[in-house]
């Protein structure tokens, strides 16, 4: 058997050691280290195994994420698939993953879906690939897929505004948050209260709708279907088409008094949408948002608003993520309450 590579001589910079070096010391041919790391296609003897994961311990022989693994020490690399970071949302989630991660030497490997499903399985098989310790996804489709590919490679997951699988979630309660932003409505008199919402997908987010509907009701308001309108949550055209949505809501006659939009990027394209029909806002229709982004600060007049959690939805998903990391078994589900209202400019009483 060969003699192990030196690691210094004499303050030179020496080569890192490479596949031959490990193949040498564990007395195999270079293919069988490629198995053994790979974890295939072939199988390998488990003394042969052993061997392998020896040299590469001996020789500290890194080529990626997978021989780390195989060495015994862990990746301390949590992977996050978010579904846009243009939607300042998702970049809070990230912080506050972040936050969490930092203080405990860990790297966020973050892969940005772009609102685009079919991604979801496409990222989790690319860090089941790379052995991450675990993964944090707020899914843009039904998680199916990527939740067996988490389950073929052992590896933890955390899902972030989805619930109804088995898999642990840390989710906004996102039904008290509708109910929240609507109920600010009716106490100020409003009872012709229209909702412009995203389509529905594999998130909860969708159950801000639910809550809508469950304040009128209790307020003994009837519920007019016709006052919930879709628009599309694309964050490259979102104004723009939620500008053409708030149109279609605010030409239906009567036309409401007071509209719930989604987030606030739809909440500041209905204010736009209702300049562009000679309405002002709020004295002609009343808008509110949900997220409280900044451009819905300086917007005229300011968006009337509820912060979204985004940063306390990365923190809590991280830190469950440890607690089935450390195998505390982590709880099934952790809801985060909605924030309070931040009343500003763009909602005041009926004047119709």
């Amino acid at each position: 058997m060969s003699e192990v590579p030196s690691r210094s001589q004499a303050g030179r910079r020496v080569p890192k050691p490479t596949r031959d070096d490990v193949a040498r010391l564990a007395g195999v041919s270079t293919a069988v280290v490629s198995y053994v790391v790979n974890d295939g296609p072939r199988n390998v003897s488990p003394e042969t195994r052993q061997r392998v994961i020896d040299a590469i311990r001996t020789l500290d022989y890194v080529p990626n994420q997978a021989a780390r693994s195989l060495a015994g020490q862990p990746s301390r690399t949590i992977g996050l698939i978010a579904p846009t970071l243009a939607n300042p949302v998702w970049a809070g989630l990230v912080l506050g993953a972040t936050d969490i991660a930092r203080p405990k030497s860990f790297l966020l490997m973050v892969c940005d879906v772009e609102d685009e499903g079919d991604l979801d399985a496409h990222y989790t098989e690319m860090l089941a690939r790379k052995q991450v310790d675990g993964v944090i996804l707020a899914p843009t489709a039904p998680p199916a897929a990527a939740l067996a590919t988490m389950e073929r490679s052992h590896t933890p997951v955390v899902l972030v505004e989805t619930t109804g699988t088995s898999a642990p979630s840390v989710v906004v309660d996102e039904k008290a948050l509708g109910r929240l932003v609507t109920q600010h409505l009716i106490d100020l008199g409003h009872r012709h209260i229209g909702f412009l919402h995203e389509p529905r997908t594999a998130r909860d987010s969708w159950r801000r709708v639910l809550g809508y509907r469950d304040a009128l009701q209790k307020a003994g308001i009837e519920i007019d279907d016709e006052l919930i309108v879709e628009t599309h949550s694309s964050i490259g055209d979102i104004v723009e088409n939620s500008r053409a949505a708030a149109a279609r809501l605010l030409a239906i006659n009567p036309r409401p008094t007071a509209v719930v939009a989604f987030n606030d990027l739809i909440g500041i394209a209905t204010i736009q949408a209702a300049r562009e029909r000679g309405l002002r806002v709020p004295e002609d229709v009343s808008v509110i948002g949900i997220d409280d982004i900044e451009a819905g600060r300086y917007i005229e007049p300011p968006l009337t608003t509820v912060p979204f959690p985004s940063r306390e939805l990365g923190r809590a998903a991280v830190t469950l993520l440890f607690e089935l990391l450390e195998g505390e078994g982590g709880s099934a589900c952790v809801v985060i309450p909605p924030a309070d209202l931040l009343l500003r400019g763009s909602t005041t009483g009926p004047t119709q």
